[in-house]
């Protein structure tokens, strides 16, 4: 009897050995598949195009060559690009913020670019806290949205997006002005 009973733990425990080993080996398999929403995500991202935009909109272009934990980017070849539509150029007199902020009519199917403007930067280090988004860009098809664009100067665009977010910046402070006095802050 209990050398059934001996027999019995022994292919127990074979039996947890041998699923401990397949859950490690599927567990193996579960992160090589998983993609990683921290900093290591990027590593696949060395040495390759990339696109950066930052808290204050401005979109830059480079070559990713070294980053830290905190998503401090360090870039070479870098060019900061700004997109501008007709409207922009031909009635920003009359530009108005809009009150809605939803990503709906932010990203309006009907919202086109036709005008850009590029400066060459060279080497950029940008502060992680700053980057909103950062994505490869693939060298082949990069340059084929910009067909249908007309390129402009770059004193001109940057002036006409100065003047926007100064436009914008001032409405906010009266937005909060207004929030504040109704007991929102």
């Amino acid at each position: 009897m209990s050398a059934e009973k001996t027999s019995n733990v022994q292919e127990r425990s074979k039996n947890k050995q041998n699923n401990t080993e397949t859950n490690e080996e599927e567990a193996d398999l579960y992160l090589d598949q998983y993609n990683f929403t921290t900093t290591a995500a990027l590593v696949a991202s060395v040495d390759r195009k990339v696109m950066v935009t930052v808290k204050t909109g401005q979109i830059y272009f480079g070559i990713l060559r070294t980053y830290d934990h905190f998503a401090n980017l360090t870039l070479e070849f870098v060019t900061e690009r700004i997109y501008l539509s007709r409207d922009d150029l031909e009635n920003l007199d009359k530009f108005e913020p809009t009150l809605n902020l939803s990503a709906r009519e932010y990203n309006k199917p009907n919202k086109y670019y036709e005008y850009y403007a590029e400066r060459p930067v060279g080497c950029y280090l940008i502060r992680g806290e700053n980057v909103v988004f950062i994505g490869e860009v693939d060298i082949d098809k990069e340059d084929k949205p910009l067909r249908y664009l007309r390129k402009i100067d770059w004193s001109l665009a940057n002036s006409i997006m100065n003047k926007k977010n100064r436009i914008e910046n001032r409405f906010n402070r009266q937005q909060a002005v207004r929030y504040s006095r109704k007991g929102f802050s």
